[in-house]
């Protein structure tokens, strides 16, 4: 699921931060979705890795129903993509299922390791050295470069990008705190999306953490959610039987005439910032290191971002969210939000 929309909604930004500054945010996101789909494009992977979508948001609640209504009306002022309720094409069962819901557009399905193979190679193509099994034991400075040591010898560059994913790195800043949390997701049986279904849609909640879905080419939904405050993953086969079983029960809140049966389920790892919002730029106390760290939903998305921003910072000139996901940024106690989103392991 790739969207322009955040784990923290427009209009609480703009509470936080201002509303120039939370438009600025969400346009860059929704820029960084058109910019993956140029890639997947130019990797042969249209359609195949990277699918167009629409998402409906759906309120979890009548409480949180003048939220929305909130975040509908901020987000359709400043020209995005977005129509209250559910499309036309949507049954009528997920229409009524919720007291309001709205519909973004201009977001993506995607499948990650057959996207990301793709853009791997294409990056081999036009001649990116790439390194396997070669960890990374050292990075040190050394005659006005960087060394980076990994595997059995060393890499010399004048920028390093440390893009780890939720952990924090080598040379990492110490304001990179990510919260790590785990959530959980199961793939149902082919055949299994109901008739009637619009195939480029997927589905989320303002409940948070929320439940989210989506579906596959092969007939399958992938659903997740249920996040826990505790990052080792869940190993247990009954502990993990019994909250696909919840997620089956949220999904049937949607379709409530369908049967479905898990055929994968997991549980993983990510993280989190208290912010809500990643970790991304320079670090001016070791420059020419550039951390991407994508706390928070929409990781895949972040990349994309985080490589718009280090284009600019080696060009010489100022990203307009650097300041924001300053990897070094001090978040203050009323920046923290203290809810929790989920990874998008779908």
């Amino acid at each position: 699921m790739l969207q322009f929309s955040n784990d923290i909604m427009m209009s609480e930004l703009a509470d936080r931060y201002g509303g120039q500054a939370a438009v600025r945010f969400y346009e860059q996101c929704r820029g960084a979705v058109g910019s993956l789909g140029r890639l997947a494009a130019a990797a042969g992977q249209w359609n195949d890795g990277f699918r167009p979508a629409s998402s409906l948001y759906a309120a979890s609640s009548e409480a949180d129903e003048a939220k929305l209504v909130r975040e509908f009306r901020m987000l359709e002022k400043n020209g995005f993509p977005v129509a209250w309720g559910a499309s036309a094409a949507m049954p009528s069962s997920v229409a009524e299922a919720f007291p309001a819901s709205m519909t973004t557009y201009g977001d993506a399905l995607a499948n990650p390791p057959r996207l990301a193979r793709a853009l791997l190679r294409m990056a081999s193509d036009n001649g990116v050295p790439i390194f396997e099994e070669s960890p990374v034991r050292e990075v040190r400075r050394r005659g006005g470069s960087w060394v980076i040591s990994a595997g059995d010898g060393e890499v010399s560059a004048s920028h390093i990008v440390v893009a780890t994913g939720y952990i924090p790195g080598i040379s990492a800043a110490s304001e990179l705190k990510p919260i790590l949390r785990r959530t959980y997701a199961l793939a149902t049986r082919p055949g299994s999306v109901p008739t009637g279904w619009p195939e480029d849609s997927m589905v989320w909640e303002t409940a948070r953490p929320y439940f989210y879905f989506r579906t596959t080419p092969d007939g399958r939904i992938v659903a997740g959610g249920l996040d826990e405050d505790r990052p080792d993953p869940a190993g247990d086969e009954t502990f993990l039987r019994d909250r696909s079983d919840m997620l089956l029960s949220d999904l049937k809140r949607y379709f409530p005439d369908a049967e479905f049966e898990a055929e994968y389920a997991w549980c993983g790892t990510f993280g989190e910032s208290a912010d809500d919002l990643p970790f991304i730029g320079e670090d001016k106390e070791q420059p020419g290191i550039f951390h991407s760290m994508g706390c928070g939903g929409n990781g895949t998305v972040y990349s994309a971002l985080a490589a718009s921003m280090l284009l600019a910072a080696l060009s010489g000139e100022k990203h307009p969210l650097a300041d924001m996901l300053n990897p070094r940024r001090i978040i203050r106690q009323d920046d923290a939000s203290g809810k929790r989103g989920r990874s998008l392991l779908a």
